[in-house]
Formats: structure tokens, C-alpha cells, sequence
């Protein structure tokens, strides 16, 4: 099988921050989207990277995202706030719900931000690890468009709500960062872009026939992760980040994929907590750390090399990646296009190299 392109991952992030400025997004609010989606394919994590540019500029070309929305935090109450993206990128809101957090975990040692009108906000372990390296643990929850049927269905209801917990360790933190879906949405359109078939037990047809057929799966409905305990869970972070938080439900968006030119009315939430503040020292930081070594330390199983902490590949993968990172071939094709139709220089000519 042939290693994907590499790309300068200086040149990659710039690409993608003009693209998006030549679109009218703002140049601080490009920069960070375009670090955003850059980290996603640093680590591995391709589904969450520059392919979703094209999707992401065809939404704010057909007003499915507001390039340069009003954001504006519509109640502050104690340890907790709601802010209103106006149908802008969901990663300019997430950033700004970090700050805020940071101010109000400062006075009351947690902090829980609501996010509504919201949209994509990329991989959530780009957000909360920021968190866990300044000392603090959080959780982030997001609804997305329906793409899920419930254990035991066979039409789309539930997004793939993904769910991050980011835990400081005083280095890199114990992190889980995962779809409650079987399979990642953005995987199974990857798969779809490179025919490729997906992994058994992700999808059903649109007959409820389980199907590797990634196109039947679009078509049809990604199954829930863990059968009726990935169900359940999935259900309760629709409810946080729906009701709580005031997003959209699955069931009531229009998802990017399906309509770009529709805004998603996404919600998000973030849960924050601050272990000094809690207990007056940091030994729980000390304890995790110690439990992260614990578990990198454990006996592995028969044909197992070794036991790995939560995140860890992710972030092996970005620490390996840190000046050159590897696109698909398609999305990098994407790319050219998406910059060529905008004038932009092909971002394939910066130091594109094969692996």
C-alpha cells in the first residue's frame, strides 16, 4: 500500500488560512481554524483535517457558516456561560469559550461554558488538551447532524456526539477524544473519496442491512459504538449539548454534508475543573501522571508490544510530524483545486515530497 504525500506543515497551514481568508473569513479566525484542521492531520486524525476545507468553504460561499458572525456571550451566571456563535466556525467559538473558562475557573475553580448556533468545531482534543497542559481537567461534548440510529434501529436520529476528556499530568495529558458512532463520519466519507470499504459492524444500509459499503453507509446510518451502552451514552451527550448547551438536536439539523448552504445550529459544551483549585494542591495532577506511567508500564497481552495511555498514538504521531505531515492524496488533490479556483498558489509547489 502506498505511504500518502507529505506536505510542509508550515505550507499546509498557511494554504488553508488563505483559502479561507480569500472567502472572507477574518485573518486571526482563519489562523485559527487552519491550526485546528493542520493539528487533526499531525495527528493522525485525518477525517478532522484539511478535508473538511472544501466543505467548510462551500458552506460560507452558500451561507451555511458566517465567514465573520457577531459572536456574543448572550448570559454569564456564576461559573457559567452561553455564548451565541451566530453561525460561525465552531473552532473561533470553541477558542473563545476556552478563554472564558479560563476567566471563570479562576474565581470558582470550574467553569461550565455553553456553546449554541454553532457549526464543526474539528477535533476536540485540540481544544481540551490546551486546557489539561495549563493544569486544568475537561470534558467537551458537541451534537452533530443525524447520522446514527439508536441500538436496536435502523433510521438516522442521533448524531455521532463526540465526547473529549482531556486529564492533566503536568506532560502530555491523558486524553480520550472519540465519536460515539462505531466509526468516525468523516472516516466513512474518506473511504467513500478513496473507494475504499469500511470495517464490519460501523453502518447499516439504507434498509437496515449491515453493509462495508461505505457509499451505502452514507446513505444509510452509522451504528452506535458498544451496541446499547454506546446507544445510551450517545443519547445523554445529545441531551448535553442539545437542551443544556442550546443546540440543535440531531434529529433537527441539516447536517454540513448533506446541505452545506444550511446553518447546523450546532451546540457544545465544556466542563472545566481546576484540581488545585478543588483540593488546594496539585496531588491529583501528581496521582494521574502517576497512573499514566502505571498504565504504559502495565504487562501487555500475547502479540501485544505494549500497553499505551489514552492519546498516546495521537500524540506520537504529531510529535513524528512536526515539519512535514501526510495528506491524502485526494485531499491534497482537493486542496490544489480549492486554490486554484481561488487564485491561490498550489500548495503542492511548497515542499510537497513523496514518503
Amino acid at each position: 500500500m502506498t505511504s500518502p504525500p507529505t506536505i510542509s506543515a508550515t505550507a499546509l497551514r498557511r494554504s488553508t488560512a488563505d483559502v479561507l481568508q480569500a472567502v472572507g473569513v477574518p485573518e486571526a479566525d482563519a489562523d485559527v481554524v487552519a491550526a485546528s484542521l493542520v493539528e487533526a492531520d499531525r495527528r493522525g486524525t485525518h477525517s478532522h483535517g484539511v478535508l473538511r476545507l472544501p466543505l467548510y468553504v462551500q458552506a460560507v460561499q452558500t451561507g451555511g457558516i458566517a465567514p465573520a458572525p457577531q459572536m456574543r456571550w448572550v448570559r454569564e451566571h456564576g461559573a457559567t456561560a452561553v455564548l451565541d456563535a451566530e453561525g460561525g466556525f465552531g473552532q473561533v467559538a470553541v477558542a473563545r469559550a476556552l478563554d472564558k473558562a479560563r476567566e471563570i475557573v479562576a474565581a470558582h475553580a470550574t467553569a461550565v461554558v455553553a456553546v449554541c448556533g454553532s457549526s464543526h468545531y474539528g477535533t476536540g482534543a485540540y481544544w481540551t488538551n490546551q486546557l489539561a497542559r495549563d493544569g486544568l481537567v475537561a470534558l467537551l461534548v458537541s451534537t452533530t447532524g443525524a447520522s446514527v440510529t439508536p441500538f436496536g434501529g435502523a433510521e438516522k436520529l442521533l448524531g455521532t456526539n463526540p465526547l473529549t476528556i482531556s486529564f492533566p499530568t503536568g506532560g502530555e495529558p491523558v486524553v480520550l477524544d472519540m465519536a460515539t458512532s462505531s466509526g468516525a463520519y468523516g472516516r466513512i466519507v474518506t473511504a467513500s473519496k478513496e473507494g475504499q470499504p469500511i470495517p464490519e459492524g460501523w453502518a447499516v444500509d439504507s434498509s437496515g442491512v449491515p453493509t462495508t459499503d461505505a457509499d451505502a453507509a452514507l446513505a444509510g446510518a452509522l451504528l452506535p459504538f458498544g451496541g446499547h451502552k454506546g446507544s445510551g451514552l450517545a443519547i445523554l451527550l445529545e441531551l448535553l449539548a442539545g437542551p443544556l448547551a442550546g443546540g440543535n438536536m440531531a434529529a433537527e439539523t441539516t447536517d454540513m454534508w448533506a446541505d452545506p448552504s444550511v446553518r447546523m445550529g450546532t451546540g457544545h459544551l465544556l466542563w472545566v475543573v481546576d484540581p488545585v483549585g478543588l483540593h488546594g494542591d496539585d496531588a491529583a495532577i501528581g496521582r494521574a501522571a502517576g497512573f499514566q506511567r502505571r498504565l504504559r508500564e502495565a504487562a501487555p497481552a500475547q502479540g501485544v508490544s505494549e500497553v499505551l495511555s489514552p492519546g498516546d498514538v495521537e500524540q506520537r504521531n504529531a510529535e513524528a510530524r512536526v515539519e512535514q505531515v501526510p495528506v491524502p492524496g485526494s485531499v491534497l488533490d482537493d486542496l490544489a483545486a480549492l486554490t486554484r479556483s481561488l487564485g491561490l498558489p498550489d500548495p503542492r509547489s511548497q515542499e510537497t515530497v513523496p514518503r
